[in-house]
């Protein structure tokens, strides 16, 4: 990752080091958790929107592929469509009363290798949700992924109920850096180069064909409907930009999943 990613790695490891720390280090035995029953805190194991934890489906983003090689005065301007496969689960009890755990998201673009966001793209972080209430989540992701490049990212989140057992909804904002982010196959200079910086907000709509009752084992089997916009701003130096065949600027997608 380089120098470059060495203060998110650090800033990682202490929010990793605060969040998961046992009960035993607590300056008392009280904790906002005791409030609720046993069922209360399984159905805080979610981490997507309020009553889900998994998403697949399919993602389409139009005008994201900008052809350089057929016309590079006036190429040709496409769109690209994913495969994506995101999960959230918040298992473990926080130093601050909420819940923490992992999340993680998987993409395949087609055309494959054609775009940003084309190819095979993955993320890994650590949550640690501090608001945790039944029908009110708010938490902070840190982690890293790759597509174009590999990157550190920062992704806040809130997710609260509309209808309970049958509507949620969710917001996120992640954010990568330029100076977090590394550029496959960049110029000669390597680790030295500017990367891609991305801003990614996100609206969600999760909707239960059959009420959800806050139990992980007996949602388990439950699928719903994940309704998704995305607007993504991408930057970085334009003929870096150009050799993943894609321009510096504002984009939109659209989303429909099955949710979990």
């Amino acid at each position: 990752m380089g120098l470059r990613m060495r203060p998110l790695a650090a800033a990682s490891i202490l929010f990793a080091a605060l969040s998961f720390a046992p009960d035993a280090a607590r300056a008392d035995d009280w904790s906002p958790r005791d409030e609720y029953s046993s069922d209360d805190l399984a159905s805080q194991r979610y981490g997507l929107g309020t009553t889900h934890f998994a998403s697949v489906g399919i993602v389409y983003m139009p005008g994201s592929i900008v052809d350089f090689e057929e016309d590079e005065q006036n190429p040709p301007i496409s769109g690209t469509g994913s495969f994506t496969v995101a999960a959230a689960v918040l298992p473990l009890p926080t130093l601050f009363g909420g819940m923490g755990g992992m999340e993680a998201d998987f993409s395949i673009g087609f055309p494959a290798f054609k775009s940003y966001f084309g190819g095979f793209g993955a993320n890994l972080g650590l949550v640690v949700q501090p608001i945790s209430f039944q029908h009110l989540r708010v938490s902070l992701a840190v982690g890293g992924g790759f597509n174009a490049h590999g990157y550190g990212y920062v992704k806040p989140r809130i997710a609260f109920t509309i209808v309970p057992g049958y509507v949620d909804a969710e917001a996120t904002y992640r954010w990568i850096p330029e100076t977090a982010s590394n550029i496959f196959g960049g110029r000669e200079d390597g680790l030295e180069d500017e990367g891609f910086g991305e801003h990614k907000l996100r609206a969600s709509l999760f909707v239960s064909f059959r009420p959800k009752t806050g139990n992980l084992e007996e949602d388990f089997g439950k699928v719903g409907v994940h309704l998704f916009y995305e607007y993504t701003r991408v930057s970085g130096d334009e003929e870096e930009l150009a050799r993943v065949r894609i321009r510096p600027g504002d984009y939109m997608s659209f989303g429909l999943a099955a949710a979990l």
